[in-house]
């Protein structure tokens, strides 16, 4: 892309943290990833004044301080930015940054959360529908959009959300031509995107803003786009934790997934059913119940060294949250519905506190539920 100026560059931040609908949606990360690219947009030059930055934030929230006003989070605070405020703007490019919790509805659409999100009222934005709304005439200013995008996109139906998630169409606009727009999403549809709740930032966001970085030198702006979506595919092609899947649209409008191959057209999903373990609910919840009550396991960060030791492909398949017990029913959830994984989970959480009376409940819970572990050993 030629021609963009940082000084003529206008940018959405949007991190959410904290959700009304309670402490089980926390997810620490969102808020610092927001304040990190908006100190990134800053040492470019591009103007504070040019930058909405939108937060809910956790008590403890990271990130370096920045000199742009941070604003809430929630559908309303948005909704002026987009519908209100763009519109009456015009630059050379609109950088589009969101962090925090997202699904994919029953028609293919991914959705993400507003931080006013509640119980009852599960606030949210149709991604793909505003992707269309910001190539019309509706945002006539921007003809040049990088829309970065770390949420998971779980079939809502696997949350049990689909009577109770509402839907809010942008306003209408007329098509215009020569509109560019660069999408990269931490998740494609259906899949999860990890998240560090340690370090407070999530796996998509943190190679991005790596790539961001070691792309300073060029001098380019924005950065060569499609070198950067190259060197994010890198970074989580190797083990640890990742997202089980990348999902991009290039300038030219080509999807690709994860693995690089073009994605297939958005279909209606069926309704889908894990695959679980033959471990009864009864015995989920007492096995919830034990590592609740162990000290070693709500330390978030023996958590984390737990985690770190599940396979990548299992411990990126975790939606991961910041209270102790929450997070606790996402990890043994999900371990029953990936093959093996209670039984990986029992095999890591051997390693802490050897010898304890945790242990011993442990390997009686896993000998009752899941057999004897390999080589005739307790699990």
């Amino acid at each position: 892309m030629t021609g963009a100026r940082p000084e003529r560059t206008y940018a959405v931040v949007v991190g959410a943290e904290r959700y009304a609908a309670g402490p089980s949606w926390d997810l620490p990360g969102p808020a610092a990833d927001a304040r990190r690219f908006t100190a990134w947009l800053r040492g470019r030059g591009v103007p504070a004044s040019h930058i909405a930055l939108l937060l809910a934030p956790l008590p403890g929230a990271g990130g370096p301080e920045v000199d742009v006003p941070e604003g809430a989070a929630g559908r309303e605070a948005v909704q002026e930015v987009l519908t209100r405020r763009l519109p009456g703007l015009e630059g050379d490019l609109l950088w589009v940054f969101w962090g925090g919790h997202g699904v994919t509805d029953p028609q293919g659409h991914r959705r993400l959360f507003y931080a006013d999100a509640g119980p009852d009222d599960r606030r949210n934005l149709d991604l793909d529908a505003w992707l269309t709304a910001f190539s019309t005439d509706l945002v006539p200013g921007f003809r040049r959009q990088i829309w970065l995008v770390d949420s998971c996109q779980t079939f809502v139906e696997d949350l049990m959300l689909a009577r109770s998630l509402p839907q809010e169409l942008p306003p209408g606009g007329a098509r215009l031509p020569g509109r560019e727009q660069f999408v990269l999403l931490a998740s494609g549809r259906g899949q999860r995107a990890a998240n560090d709740p340690v370090r407070q930032t999530g796996a998509f966001s943190r190679a991005v803003l790596a790539a961001l970085a070691a792309a300073d030198g060029t001098g380019a702006w924005p950065p060569d786009m499609a070198a950067l979506a190259d060197t994010v595919l890198r970074e989580f092609t190797g083990g640890g934790q990742r997202p089980t899947s990348l999902w991009h649209r290039s300038w030219a409008g080509d999807e690709h997934r994860f693995d690089g191959s073009p994605a297939p057209a958005p279909t209606v999903p069926a309704p889908r059913r894990a695959v679980e373990e033959p471990v009864p609910d009864a015995a989920l919840a007492a096995l919830i119940g034990l590592l609740a009550d162990w000290p070693g396991v709500t330390d978030q960060n023996q958590r984390q060294l737990v985690l770190g030791m599940l396979p990548g492909d299992l411990a990126g398949s975790i939606p991961r949250h910041g209270a102790a017990r929450p997070d606790i029913i996402s990890i043994v959830r999900t371990c029953r519905r990936h093959p093996g994984g209670l039984r990986a989970l029992v095999d890591a959480l051997t390693l802490l506190e050897p010898g304890s009376r945790e242990q011993l409940l442990l390997a009686e819970w896993a000998e009752c539920w899941l057999g004897p572990a390999p080589g005739g050993a307790p699990g």
